[in-house]
């Protein structure tokens, strides 16, 4: 009888402790990870190299353009070209 006891106890402690963080952000949920940047941004310094920066996201960008744009533009210009 002591034994089912301690069983019983261990169950109980098991079902009231709280489950340990599983995400990154601690939620249960991992979140996704953020678009590689560079690798956008290669894309657009193609898009530059080969001429068709104009006719693909609106913009005439020279390859020092590109290198200081910040990330929310390499977003933005991204976006508009695979639209």
């Amino acid at each position: 009888m002591a034994g089912e006891d301690a069983a019983l106890a261990d169950i109980m402690n098991l079902l009231q402790t709280e489950p340990e963080p599983s995400g990154p952000a601690g939620g249960l949920v991992p979140t996704a990870p953020g678009p590689d940047i560079p690798a956008l941004r290669e894309q657009l310094a193609v898009l530059v190299s080969t001429g068709k920066a104009k006719e693909a996201i609106g913009v005439e960008l020279t390859h020092e353009q590109v290198k200081r744009l910040s990330d929310k533009e390499v977003k933005k210009y991204t976006k508009r070209y695979e639209t």
